[in-house]
Parts: C-alpha cells; structure tokens; sequence
C-alpha cells in the first residue's frame, strides 16, 4: 500500500499523540498487517512501542524491526512487542560504531515478511496471497551509468564522463561549494575534496574525520520524485565527513572518526560496494557547531552544492550510454492482503534529523526536515517516492 514515515519526538505527549493518529490511519486503510521499523533506539523507543501498541489494539497483525542486541533493551514494552526482529549483527550486541554494521539487510526483510504471513493466516481473514487484477497507475524509471574509474584531472568544466571514467575537476567544484560557502560564514570555516580508490588497500588505511552521511550521486532528470525518469551513478558514491575546527568530533552515541577501512562495513545498504570510489567532502566546522542542528545542516547543504555540477552532467547524459534501466510501477493489486510500512525516523534535531523531498534523489536542494514540514506527524509516500530518494536520512 505505501510507507507512512513519522519522526521520533522529544515530548512524551507528542509521542503518544503521534503513534494514536498512525494507528487510526492505518485502520482507516483498512490492512490486513504492518511492518514497522525504527532506525534508532533508547529513548525513541518509546515512540517505538507507543506505535506498536496504537496498531496492535486495533487488531491488526505487525512486526517490529530494530536494533536490540545487549545494549538497547527496551525502556517500555507492551503485549503486542512479541514479534521484533533484532537488527544488531555484532558478537557482543551493541552499537559498534562502524558504519552499516547494524543495518538493515534482506535477510531480516525475509524473517519480518515471513512472520507477518504466518501471523496474517493464523488470523484467518478469509484472502489470499493470490491477487486478481493489477492496475499500473505511475512509473519510474532509472538509469544507471557504470563508473569503472574516478580521476581528479583537471579539465574543461566541473565534471566530464566518457567509456566509465568519471574525470572531477576538484579545484572547480571546490569554487562551487565556495560560493554557496559564502553565505554558511556563520558555521563554516573550510572544506576540502579528494577521491578514495577503494580497489587500493592504502586508500583503506586513510584516516578520516567523522562519517555524517553516504549519499549516491543521482540526478532527477523529468518527472516528480517517484515517477518520470532519474538517472544515477554505479561505482562511486559521496562521503560527507566533519569535525570542528578544535578536533572536536560530530557524534551522537560515538563517534565514527579513524581508519576508514575499519568504520565502514562496506557493501551493506547505505555503505559503498567493496570497490567503489568515495568522493569524500570535508567539512571543517567552525567551534561549537558540530554540536548545532544549523551546523550539521550547513554541511549537508554545502556537500549538496559541491556535487550540483556532477548532477549536472549525469541529468545530461544520453540514455544510449547506460549500463542499466529499471523499470518500477506502482500499482493497484485487488483481491489480495494489503500491507504497509510504518517507518520510524529521526526527528530531534543535530544528527538526528530526516530530509524529506529534495528536487534531486537523496539530495538536499529544497527538501524539509520531517521536524519543519510535518512537526514529525505521519506523511504517507508511495513506494516509488521512496525508492526515488524522497528520504535522505541526516543521522
């Protein structure tokens, strides 16, 4: 049916009211089960089980997913939290501080899906998992452009791509983020660019400053976020890394500063493949400010700014050129269950914020913080939004 997205909130009414009105919503849809996941845990717990128990009384099967391990039990719990699948994948079950060690992957996908199947028939509901017949209501369609080699030569304009090798003029798109640099005075003292080979077991062993985000180059060529056509880059991603001009190290739990080949558990969803290239982006943040929700931002905002003119130049390319299209749907399928995604994400503020619909997928350009646009009460968005990039988590 879709995805409903809210915010985890700092008030304990703010909270409750928000897990009430996903719970009425999802039973004004009428479903028939729900997955609800949490990309965080300790206090937003409470959000956790407070939209559990909102869906749970209302007689509608469900599955939890979140990380658990040793170190986040839960703070509440209710009867209806008796099906929860435990994101943590370390030995000794806590938060390791390594990025995308603790995510998400398919197989707990496929344990949550299955549950919620069994649950849904031991219910005894009189449908079937059979449906009748489909009716495609909006396409998306993405291109994806294979990047086999990422080099810093210098040469006419921002960016140039030709046979796989991506060519970035750093001293050009450094003079792209100082323009929009200018107005971030305030939070902002410097920033520097470099590419990383992670084909190069060196590259591996570089130190970097605190991860704030992974992002994929990808550009909105026509359409509205979840439909027309989106063009985007295999083989080589983004990284945002930050730290205050004292050495002072962006964190919420801990920091995720050292060795990138040790931080980084790659090829996990929202982490680089094994060979891919990074352009990294460095933000030296002026004192105080890896500390404020307008500082985090700022850096987000001038990362965004750096990789305009290689979005540029990917909205551009011709479609002959791509290694691969998709072809995505969605659709209206009758007869069968109807099932839904609640998805819990930040909404508190500094490194603990949501970016909802920027113009560009997984961008930062014109999208909203889940905290301003909705006061993190539930938006609903369609599968192909979500699969477009409509969500750029800023945690």
């Amino acid at each position: 049916m879709g995805l409903i997205l809210a915010g985890t909130s700092d008030e304990d009414e703010q909270k409750a009211f928000i897990a009430r009105r996903i719970g009425a919503q999802l039973e004004s849809m009428r479903l028939d089960g729900v997955l609800v996941s949490i990309d965080s845990w300790g206090n937003c717990h409470i959000d956790f089980a407070s939209v559990i128990e909102a869906i749970g009384e209302r007689g509608i099967p469900l599955v939890g997913l979140s990380f658990v391990g040793t170190q986040a039990a839960f703070v509440v719990v209710n009867s209806y939290m008796n099906s929860i699948i435990d994101l943590n994948k370390t030995t000794d079950g806590v938060e390791s501080l390594v990025i995308g060690e603790n995510t998400a992957v398919e197989l707990d996908a496929i344990k949550a899906v299955a549950i919620l199947k069994n649950k849904i028939r031991n219910k005894e509901s009189g449908k079937s998992w059979r449906v009748g017949e489909t009716k495609k209501l909006r396409r998306l369609i993405v291109r994806t452009f294979a990047v086999t080699a990422v080099d810093s030569g210098a040469g006419a304009g921002n960016a140039n791509f030709s046979k796989g090798r991506l060519s970035l003029n750093l001293e050009e798109l450094q003079k792209a983020g100082r323009s929009v640099c200018k107005d971030m005075e305030s939070f902002v003292k410097d920033f520097s660019l470099r590419i990383i080979n992670c084909n190069e077991r060196s590259q591996l062993d570089l130190p970097v400053n605190s991860i704030l985000d992974f992002s994929p180059v990808a550009a909105k060529v026509n359409g509205r976020m979840g439909e027309g056509i989106s063009h985007d880059f295999s083989g080589m991603c983004v990284m945002l890394t930050a730290v205050e001009e004292n050495g002072f190290q962006p964190a919420n739990i801990g920091a995720s500063d050292g060795v990138l080949g040790k931080k980084v558990c790659f090829g996990r969803p929202g982490t680089p493949a094994a060979g891919d290239y990074i352009l990294n982006i460095d933000v030296i943040l002026k004192e105080g400010h890896a500390r404020t929700r307008e500082g985090i931002m700022a850096a987000h905002e001038l990362c965004d700014a750096v990789i305009r003119p290689v979005r540029d130049l990917l909205r551009a390319l011709p479609s002959s050129d791509a290694a691969n299209k998709a072809e995505y749907w969605d659709t209206v399928r009758s007869g069968g269950y109807k099932i839904a995604l609640v998805k819990l994400v930040p909404g508190l503020g500094c490194l603990y914020d949501t970016l909802l619909f920027p113009e560009d997928p997984a961008g930062y350009a014109a999208g909203k913080s889940i905290m301003d646009r909705s006061n993190n009460v539930q938006i609903p968005i369609s599968p192909n939004e979500y699969r477009d990039g409509a969500v750029h988590s800023l945690t």
